[in-house]
């Protein structure tokens, strides 16, 4: 309750209004060339250089301020599309009404500086906050999915699976186009593969979120913003894409008018994979040795429809209005070929063979209804924001076991249905105090429900006369909610140090039932987030940026649901519904200079993170493995990161990064430490021959990373692809081809427990051509605003299991 009256009393100290003199000024903003009104356009009133008030132009170009005092000003004008314009010499007499009469403004070249933009923009920037990868200008991951931008990004990790890793870490939040999705909350992987590249426009990579994000997401937050089309009129495009292993076809249209716009994008993909894995395990029972050996074989393939619509209505010049709607369906599905011998003192003492094959299927939407207010003081708002999202996921399998006559003796087979709902509040203020300086508040709710309900029946004869199983049942109801309020204040100065100071406070309640006669429990508990961050701009384009934050990471779904999937009867997992949440701390250095066509960013981090989650291996006497999370460790991770961007000539350029750090994993409960040095290697070249071709090649190499129990083996990846432009500009055509070197890609795992040590062995098929074929068509004049968007940054994502 002291959080919340303390909300309220910065909100009213930060809307309220001094009380002035009642001279009025006024106006109007006239184009140039069209002779027409300029509405929307931005207005400042300055005095002695400081902004003291500001407007926005109406529907017929009209301006006006009703509180200004004697003296001497000047207005400042500002619109997307026209070139900046300021009005000196406005004196104010009290008592006079003051009327300035029509300002022409002219129109930006909008053609050229488009074109000029394009061609200029690094494929990486750095930004204040931020490192921002431009993944429109790559044509290299184009007939791909996320996975095969992000594999592009400096610090971040994606292995074959497409589990991607944040500076050695999996606890990011993903967003998509700064909002949450129902999809990314179940799995990240599975989500990753539903977006293709080609509808990409940026990816942003924020390691040290401010107090004004959630504060979930330890290792930071990946951003993925869509391309939109921002200027008035009709247009869209048509992009199929084929490969050896996965097709796209998507198709986008955009129509604005006046005051509305509207947007729709959709369509079609599906996948296939292919790998082969040798384990090895020894574990210790009753003094006794056993060997277990476990070659399979797992043939893949998946397909996912996807659709969203948006539309965008400006009120008038200070309200307006956005709804979407996203919808998604998918299905994935990998049959196993699996031999089991097990033996001791050479002696073998068990076999089977397994069939197996396991589904994934899962539908889901995403609602969102947003509403901004706008004032006459330039870049102050108040938005408020609404988000609902649901999902249904069914996961089941049938498992037959065989003899060395190949008839089956055991019939298995489950099913998980799952729902999942969210529903979000969320109010956000902004309050410039100066040219320089601003004020930001904001509250959020969010809801959580989670709904698991799982069976399993068998045939122990063989036959198809299944039996259920109700000790192995359950029914899983987890309902979670989160209230949220924040300040920050942020100050920008040109030549002195910028500052980003914030706080947090998050109180969390849980509530978990269970139907199998488990006694049900519920948590409370509050966190306080704070943030800082300091940056300044140095001569000669230098920059530097300390950062340090807090963040908690709440377990999501996929580490909750107490379903332990059985369908390989010797390798168990499942999720541990009593998980707490983690916390971080991190602290963050940067630095980055541009020389002429060359720029290089060197960031220096230390985190450390308390109660980390980790997946925990055991075996019984039986040799069966059982993969469950728990709290038990300790993670801290240092290490450094450096960027360089260069134009070796006018036409060829080239990138490239590398990330090395430690990572120490400790658990005092499990009396169990690990560490290691780990790193990545990026590199990426592009040549532009002129009239349309261009080619490009992208690698990446990736070392082993530690975790608790041993290490997940290292991997490299290559491509190179060459892309055409035809029908003057508006379609393009690129080849491309995966790992021409290499059938596979091959790794080790080891895992190492107290009774046992582990191999796995795992060559994925990725050798493969892709064709990415692309048109463009529609017209497009003027631009129009962005508006806030939700995105609960809050929950530790899935890795998922394929």
């Amino acid at each position: 309750m002291k959080s919340f009256l303390l909300m309220l009393l910065a909100f009213a100290s930060g809307t309220g209004i001094v009380l002035a003199q009642h001279t009025k000024i006024s106006g109007s903003l006239l184009d140039s060339t069209a002779n027409k009104p300029v509405e929307f356009a931005t207005v400042a009133l300055v005095k002695e250089g400081k902004i003291v008030d500001g407007a926005t132009a109406d529907a017929t170009g009209k301006f006006i301020f009703t509180k200004a005092s004697a003296g001497k000003y000047a207005l400042q004008i500002s619109f997307v599309g026209y070139s900046p314009k300021t009005v000196e010499g406005i004196k104010v007499v009290e008592g006079q009404d003051l009327e300035v009469g029509q300002i022409k403004l002219s129109q930006a070249v909008q053609k050229l500086a488009e074109v000029t933009v394009t061609e200029q923009k690094s494929l990486f920037e750095e930004k204040s906050d931020r490192m921002v990868y431009n993944a429109e200008k790559d044509i290299s991951v184009k007939g791909g999915d996320a996975t095969d931008v992000l594999k592009k990004i400096p610090s971040i990790a994606v292995d074959i699976e497409g589990n991607v890793q944040l500076r050695g870490s999996a606890n990011i939040k993903v967003l998509i186009n700064n909002k949450p999705s129902s999809i990314v909350a179940r799995s990240i992987s599975d989500a990753l593969k539903q977006i293709p590249a080609d509808i990409i426009k940026q990816v942003e990579v924020i390691t040290s979120p401010s107090a004004k994000y959630d504060a979930e997401g330890t290792a930071g937050i990946i951003n993925i913003i869509t391309k939109k089309n921002t200027l008035q009129g009709t247009n869209g495009s048509i992009s199929p894409n084929f490969s050896q292993w996965n097709n796209w076809q998507n198709a986008t249209l955009n129509h604005r008018m006046k005051n509305l716009s509207l947007s729709a994008n959709g369509g079609y993909s599906d996948w296939k994979n292919k790998r082969y894995i040798q384990l090895l395990r020894s574990f210790s029972a009753e003094g006794q040795t056993t060997n277990q050996r476990q070659p399979q074989w797992v043939l893949g393939n998946g397909k996912n429809v996807y659709a969203n619509l948006n539309a965008d209505w400006d009120i008038d010049s200070l309200n307006r209005m956005g709804a979407g709607i996203n919808y998604y369906n998918g299905l994935n599905t990998n049959g196993f070929n699996i031999d089991f011998e097990e033996s001791r003192q050479g002696v073998v003492s068990q076999y089977f063979h397994r069939d197996m094959n396991r589904t994934y299927d899962w539908a889901g939407a995403t609602l969102n209804l947003d509403y901004t207010r706008l004032f006459k003081k330039p870049k102050k708002e108040l938005n408020f924001l609404m988000m609902y999202s649901f999902e249904g996921e069914d996961s089941d399998y049938w498992s037959n076991l065989l003899n060395r006559q190949n008839t089956v003796y055991y019939r298995e087979k489950s099913y998980n249905i799952n729902n999942n709902k969210e529903g979000t509040v969320q109010l956000d203020f902004t309050n410039p105090l100066d040219s320089i300086s601003k004020l930001e508040l904001g509250t959020k709710t969010i809801f959580r429900q989670i709904l698991s309900d799982y069976r399993i029946a068998n045939a122990v004869d063989g036959s198809t006369n299944f039996a259920d199983q109700p000790a192995l049942a359950n029914v899983f109801d987890y309902a979670q909610q989160v209230a949220a309020a924040y300040v920050v204040y942020s100050r920008t100065p040109k030549k002195n140090w910028g500052i980003n100071l914030g706080a947090r406070y998050e109180h969390t309640f849980i509530q978990a039932n269970f139907l199998n006669g488990t006694a049900p429990f519920s948590s409370t508990y509050g966190n306080f987030i704070p943030s800082v961050s300091l940056s300044r701009a140095l001569k000669k384009e230098q920059q530097i940026r300390f950062n340090y934050s807090q963040r908690i990471q709440r377990p999501q779904f996929y580490y909750l649901n107490p379903y332990v999937n059985q369908s390989d009867s010797k390798n168990l997992y499942g999720g541990n519904p009593y998980l707490k949440p983690e916390l971080t701390h991190s602290v963050e250095a940067n630095y980055s200079i541009s020389i002429k066509q060359t720029s290089f960013n060197l960031s220096a981090f230390l985190r450390q993170t308390n109660n980390a989650i980790e997946s925990i291996s055991t075996v019984d006497n039986e040799g069966v493995l059982k993969q469950i999370f728990q709290n038990v460790a300790q993670n801290s991770a240092y290490g450094f990161n450096l960027s360089a961007n260069t134009k070796l000539t006018k036409q060829w350029s080239v990138n490239g990064s590398v990330n090395v750090f430690y990572n120490v994993l400790e658990s005092a409960e499990l009396k169990t430490r690990n560490e290691d040095w780990m790193y990545r290697i990026n590199l990426n070249s592009s040549v532009d021959f002129g009239k349309g071709i261009k080619a490009q090649f992208f690698g990446f190499y990736n070392s082993a990373r530690v975790n608790l129990q041993g290490s997940y083996g290292g991997f490299g990846f290559y491509n190179v692809v060459v892309q055409k432009e035809v029908l003057k500009k508006k379609g393009t055509i690129g080849f491309g081809y995966d790992n021409p070197f290499n059938e596979t890609i091959s790794w080790r795992n080891d895992f190492v427990g107290p009774n046992f040590v582990q191999t796995q062995d795992v060559s994925m098929y990725r050798r493969g051509w892709r064709l990415n074929l692309k048109y463009e068509f529609g017209k497009m004049s003027s631009s129009q605003r962005q508006k806030k968007r939700i995105s609960n940054d809050d929950k530790k994502g899935g890795d998922g299991n394929n």
